[in-house]
């Protein structure tokens, strides 16, 4: 359990004010991911103004709506640009080590075969590491093979990734960066959870990441002397059910491919409400929610609890920004 704590404000209406193979590769008891062979024409393109833009074949699945590649596939369709990049393999210790900028060595194979129309997709067990350092990575295997969400190595490896709807094609380049303002972000889910308890020196918000049952376990037991932790029965327009009924579907099972964000804020008001707009992970996360501000407000101070669940995207050792825009009620 790491506390993780940023915030950036936001003007809006002129008010003012994240690896499956981070778990470590256990894959144990978790009920394999479908995944499909994807239906998106994919383009690659080098150069600048894409006089080289063609259409590649690469075996790619689909897991959850994101699309997913070999890593070696993805070194060749940049290798020799901007954003080229190098895999190595440590078999002894299964660490797989990318080093951006570096020419990419072909072992053979790379490009070859298509995808199977369904299969099943597990946590890799595998260590990865980005020039060296831990990487925070979807990865998931498949017949034996690694594959990473290709949004999660644009971020990290700063090459353009892109998408048309109407067409739905996939547009990979190394010859310029990853478009932050365009990332759609991480799939994730969210509830509000008010759990009042004032306390002077807490600095808010406070980001916690959670990655296990355990860890979840010791943060209700530091902080229910603190909070509102208890059981609510009936739900009115001013409260919500209690936490502790909010986390009783997150065990072990769950936090095998799943890793859960606990944003707690306080509010001078209890009318003011939340919503989480967009969850990003990579090398720069941060977590945007709008307050929903009505007109006219009691003067009572309140506390929550949001909770923010994804997949294990984010860095246990990385810092996590909160970012706040503000509209009417």
């Amino acid at each position: 359990m790491k506390k993780i704590c940023t915030a950036a404000l936001a003007l809006s209406l002129c008010f003012a004010l994240l690896i499956p193979a981070a778990a470590a590769g256990s894959a144990i008891g978790f009920t394999p991911r479908a995944a499909m062979a994807t239906n998106n024409m994919i383009v690659v393109s080098n150069s600048t103004d894409t006089p080289d833009a063609h259409v590649v074949h690469p075996a790619v699945y689909k897991i959850e709506g994101d699309n997913f590649f070999r890593l070696r596939d993805l070194a060749m369709l940049l290798r020799g640009s901007d954003r080229q990049f190098a895999v190595d393999y440590d078999a002894a210790v299964k660490s797989v080590a990318i080093t951006a900028g570096r020419p990419y060595v072909p072992i053979g194979g790379e490009l070859s075969g298509t995808a199977a129309q369904a299969s099943g997709a597990v946590p890799s067990g595998d260590a990865f590491l980005i020039d060296g350092e831990p990487a925070a990575l979807t990865v998931y295997k498949i017949a034996g093979d690694n594959y990473f969400r290709l949004r999660d190595l644009g971020r990290a490896l700063d090459f353009f990734v892109g998408y048309d709807e109407a067409t739905k094609t996939v547009y990979i380049s190394g010859a310029k960066g990853y478009d932050i303002e365009k990332d759609p972000g991480v799939p994730f889910a969210a509830r509000c959870i008010r759990t009042n308890g004032y306390h002077d020196g807490v600095s808010y918000p406070a980001v916690t990441l959670i990655e296990s049952a355990g860890e979840l376990a010791r943060y209700f037991e530091d902080m229910q002397e603190l909070y509102d932790f208890s059981h609510k029965e009936n739900v009115y327009s001013d409260t919500t059910v209690g936490f502790v009924d909010a986390i009783a579907a997150y065990d072990e099972a769950w936090f095998g491919s799943h890793q859960l964000l606990l944003v707690l804020l306080e509010e001078g008001s209890g009318s003011v409400r939340h919503a989480v707009t967009k969850v990003t992970a990579g090398s720069s996360p941060f977590v945007e929610i709008e307050r929903r501000i009505p007109e006219v407000g009691t003067d009572d101070m309140a506390e929550w609890h949001v909770l923010i669940e994804t997949a294990r995207v984010f860095d246990p050792a990385g810092e996590i920004e909160v970012r706040f825009t503000a509209t009417g009620a």
